[in-house]
């Protein structure tokens, strides 16, 4: 492997011209951790770290050589300093205690923990990484490792999502557990920068089950806490939370069921849009959960508190407005698709989901089917069966009617609409008048969201109305 990797560096259009300019000026430049970890797994590096005596003046005089500019990171143990170019990024680090073996040692994980001498020739790898790599394992580099710097507790669960075929060392897995509380005290923009490359990651959903069998989950997210043990109905095999683990688990890999769906491609960004609701998209259940005299399970509204949930969280994550927004939405109108093949929708109701759902259309069938195979309750095979024919007719309807439907705008939303018809859930009552106010903006009657909210008021007073 050292070999072959060697060979890989040499071979790069730029990591040896830059640590031949470092011998040219003197100064001694190591290519270091994650590029080296790229390389020997065969994958083409986004990031190129450098370790330097003088990061900022190498960072500088590299940035002028090819026309750019420094950006300087956040701080963590030691500086960073980014030069951004067109499809790379080259990063510069100063040697920890100015020694190559010091630096290596207080790193994070061992396969991110190896430098790369030119002049040498010949790799430092004190903390085992080649070994590890070859056995496809992510271990801390020290036992320090999460307390010197606690955001590599969850950068550890990323890195699961993100290489394939790798595993967490099980002392390093006890050791995240541990010490998760550690995280409370990292700045929320630095966790969510790597929940964001978790859930965009291709096994996102195997780590979030690691996640939550060591806790760190909760730590995150206490409010998905209460969902476990949460016992359900008929239609399900498992707890709420077990449950969630296993609809985020049937998006790995991305699965091939996305085309019999009819969807296009979703990229990494949507990937992670359908994951996150994934995890929120039954946690208001915890609030909804009741009995009946037949000693039945319900959770009658519970995609309400749901969405709720959802945006709270990802706000106070840090993630952006659209994203929670998004999420959110995605939440809220998770049951739609399973309602409408219980009723054999005609036209207006399928028309109105396109409309309604937007951009976010295929998310929320990916979601819905994604939703429904975790459950392997009563009914699944035959419901899974009728949200692919579902989906299929929806798609196909949004790629002919979809252009008008684009140009009318959305009114009201879900949860503001319930609130004017004064509904707890949604159900019939929600979708009629929806139907009925969507006619009306398609005729031209209805142009504007005053109006509309007026519309809904007189369907909320009709005479007769429970």
């Amino acid at each position: 492997m050292r070999d072959r990797t060697r060979d890989r560096i040499e071979e790069h259009p730029l990591i040896p011209a830059i640590l031949e300019a470092g011998i040219e000026r003197g100064e001694p430049v190591y290519l270091v951790g994650g590029a080296i970890r790229d390389l020997a797994l065969g994958l083409q590096p986004v990031d190129l770290d450098f370790a330097t005596l003088h990061p900022y003046d190498m960072a500088l005089f590299f940035a002028k050589r090819y026309g750019s500019r420094v950006v300087p990171l956040g701080k963590e143990a030691t500086p960073t300093y980014r030069i951004p170019l067109d499809d790379l990024r080259l990063d510069w680090v100063g040697l920890h205690e100015g020694s190559l073996e010091a630096d290596l040692n207080r790193r994070d994980f061992t396969i991110n923990s190896i430098a790369y001498d030119v002049e040498a020739r010949r790799f430092m790898d004190p903390t085992g990484g080649f070994h590890d790599l070859a056995e496809g394992r992510i271990r801390m580099a020290s036992p320090g490792a999460f307390l010197d710097d606690p955001v590599r507790i969850l950068k550890a669960f990323r890195m699961v999502a993100q290489l394939p075929a790798f595993r967490l060392d099980p002392e390093t897995e006890r050791t995240a557990s541990s010490q998760r509380d550690a995280m409370l005290g990292v700045p929320t923009e630095r966790l969510q920068l790597e929940m964001e490359h978790l859930f965009a990651s291709p096994r996102a959903g195997e780590a979030v089950r690691l996640m939550a069998a060591s806790e760190v989950l909760f730590v995150l997210v206490p409010e998905l806490e209460r969902l476990k043990g949460l016992q359900q109905n008929h239609y399900h095999h498992a707890d709420v939370l077990e449950h969630t683990l296993e609809a985020l688990e049937q998006l790995d890999g991305p699965p091939v069921w996305l085309q019999e769906l009819g969807l296009p491609p979703l990229d990494a960004g949507q990937l992670s849009l359908v994951r996150l609701a994934l995890l929120f998209h039954d946690a208001g259940k915890a609030d909804t959960r009741t009995v009946d005299a037949e000693g039945h399970v319900h959770f009658y509204g519970h995609p309400k508190p749901s969405a709720e949930i959802a945006r709270e969280v990802l706000h106070r994550l840090r993630f952006s407005n659209a994203e929670a927004e998004d999420v959110s939405d995605l939440c809220l109108n998770h049951l739609r698709p399973l309602a409408l093949i219980k009723s054999e929708p005609g036209r207006t109701p399928l028309r109105r989901l396109i409309h309604s759902m937007g951009d976010l259309l295929p998310l929320l069938l990916a979601l819905s089917y994604a939703d429904k195979s975790a459950a392997r309750g009563a009914e699944m095979e035959s419901n899974l069966a009728q949200l692919r024919e579902l989906s299929q007719k929806i798609m196909a309807m949004a790629a002919s009617d979809g252009p008008e439907l684009r140009r009318l705008p959305k009114l009201v939303d879900g949860l503001r609409a319930m609130e004017i018809l004064g509904l707890q859930r949604p159900g019939p009552e929600l979708g009629q008048a929806l139907d009925a106010l969507m006619e009306r903006q398609v005729d031209g009657t209805i142009t504007d969201a005053a109006a509309a909210e007026a519309f809904l008021r007189d369907w909320a007073a009709r005479p007769g109305r429970r």
